[in-house]
C-alpha cells in the first residue's frame, strides 16, 4: 500500500460520518464563493480555488466544488453531531445565496472518498 493509499485510508477512518450531496446551480463558481466564504472564519483551515474550496474544523472538513451546471457538497467528521453542523452550515449558506426557495438538498452517505457516491449516482443517469 503506498502513502497516497495510507493517507487516503487513515482520512477515510477519521471522518467516520461523511456525507455528500449535488446541488444544479448556474454560477457555481460565485456559490462556492457564497457559501464557504461567510463560513471560513469558523475553520482552522480554508484552502481552494474558485472551483473547490476546503473547510478543515477541529472535528470535522467540508468541501465543496464545481461541477458540470452545479456544485458537488461533502462532509465528513468524527461524529454525527458535528456532520449534521456541518451540513447545516453548508446548506444555510446556500439558502442565503440563493433566491430559489425551492430547492432542495438531499444528502447521501459517502462511500469511500470525497464524493464518490455522488459521481456514482450522476454516472448512472
Amino acid at each position: 500500500m503506498g502513502a497516497t493509499d495510507d493517507q487516503s485510508s487513515r482520512e477515510a477512518e477519521t471522518w467516520r460520518h461523511a456525507a455528500e450531496s449535488y446541488v444544479l446551480a448556474s454560477n457555481p463558481c460565485d456559490l462556492i464563493e457564497q457559501i464557504t466564504l461567510p463560513i471560513s472564519h469558523l475553520a482552522r483551515r480554508a484552502s481552494g480555488t474558485e472551483v473547490e474550496r476546503t473547510l478543515v474544523f477541529d472535528e470535522g472538513k467540508a468541501i465543496v466544488r464545481g461541477f458540470e451546471g452545479g456544485i458537488l457538497l461533502w462532509v465528513g467528521a468524527t461524529n454525527l453531531v458535528v456532520r449534521q453542523a456541518l451540513q447545516l452550515l453548508l446548506e444555510s449558506g446556500l439558502f442565503l445565496a440563493t433566491s430559489d426557495k425551492r430547492l432542495v438538498i438531499s444528502w447521501h452517505p459517502s462511500i469511500g472518498k470525497p464524493f464518490a457516491a455522488i459521481d456514482g449516482l450522476l454516472s448512472a443517469t
